[in-house]
């Protein structure tokens, strides 16, 4: 009898476990279905005006649209945008808290000894949004009109010729360390506090060249005071088709700087989707790709496990010229 009284008590109970599981299942979809139930924290590294608060900015006001809930960028810059990051990563994974992912914080974590964060396992990558090429530029009193001829121009001078850029960890900083790597010239570093300083020393033939971001440098190369030799992209870009890849010089080289949004660890798959789906949504409006394309960017987009792999590359890449460069946090 005792047996008998179990498995009735037993199949008393079932029918709530049933419910309960049903009721777990159906949680995530729901998460999804209902967000965002409040206004969602849009986070950058970078300080206000700039580049990432333009492309930031932008989606943020699309995403209002289509969720009706105020979208606010958030401003937290410092230490090659780990501060930011950094809280990104601490929030809930539920949707409210976003942030901007982009190459300084992969190379940030190259270059540290001990990074406070490690981007594969404590973010959730939601969507890649752009990249963008730099460009190689010298001032005219540099004797090249192309990189072969900077390249003689270099080993003539060793030790002599160097190369400018907005701070160290930058994307100008780095191309500039692979570019040596690559072609084994000796070119000095000279870091500057961004990279408006370190345009105009180009100019003024205080420093050699320059793997400058293409907004800052189209104008003056078409306004004839100052050269591209070539983009830092392994194909021409589409923004600048008149000016050839590094590709075509015989140098395997792909440096571009790039963004994508991500969340905390952890976020339900639903919830993901949801969030990946509205971007893209956004990514294909047309005044959104004009006004990335006027910042110099070409949008990229995809799903969560295109740009978890674009990261995962990116980050061994630079592991790699950090290494070999002998590089450290300046």
């Amino acid at each position: 009898m005792t047996g008998f009284r179990r498995m009735s008590r037993l199949q008393k109970l079932l029918p709530g476990v049933a419910l309960a599981l049903t009721a777990c299942a159906c949680a995530v979809p729901a998460l999804a279905q209902d967000f965002p139930a409040r206004r969602v924290r849009f986070l950058i590294g970078q300080p206000p005006g700039g580049g990432s608060d333009v492309l930031a900015r932008l989606l943020g006001d699309r995403l209002a649209q289509i969720w009706r809930q105020p979208v606010v960028v958030e401003s937290l810059p410092g230490a090659s945008g780990s501060i930011a990051m950094n809280a990104v990563i601490k929030a809930a994974p539920d949707g409210h808290t976003l942030g901007l992912l982009n190459f300084n914080n992969v190379v940030f974590e190259a270059l540290a000894k001990n990074p406070p964060y490690a981007l594969e396992k404590d973010v959730t990558p939601i969507i890649s949004v752009a990249r963008q090429s730099n460009v190689l530029v010298v001032s005219p009193a540099v004797p090249a009109g192309n990189v072969t001829e900077l390249l003689a121009y270099i080993r003539a001078n060793p030790g002599k010729v160097s190369f400018a850029s907005g701070g160290a960890g930058s994307p100008a900083h780095l191309a500039g360390e692979l570019f040596k790597l690559q072609t084994g010239v000796d070119m000095v570093h000279v870091p500057y506090k961004g990279a408006g300083p370190a345009v105009q020393d180009v100019l003024a033939g205080n420093v050699t060249l320059m793997f400058a971001a293409a907004p800052a440098a189209l104008p003056l190369v078409r306004a004839g005071r100052m050269r591209a030799l070539a983009v830092t992209s392994d194909t021409r870009s589409a923004q600048t088709p008149e000016i050839p890849s590094l590709a075509e010089s015989g140098i395997q080289f792909d440096v571009r700087d790039f963004q994508g949004i991500v969340g905390p660890a952890g976020m339900p798959a639903a919830l993901l989707a949801r969030i990946n789906a509205d971007l893209q949504q956004v990514l294909e409006v047309a005044d959104v790709r004009a006004r990335i394309a006027a910042l110099g960017g070409e949008i990229t987009g995809g799903t969560p496990a295109r740009f978890a792999g674009q990261i995962r590359d990116e980050a061994a890449k630079w592991k790699r010229v950090v290494r070999e460069a002998k590089l450290s946090a300046e």
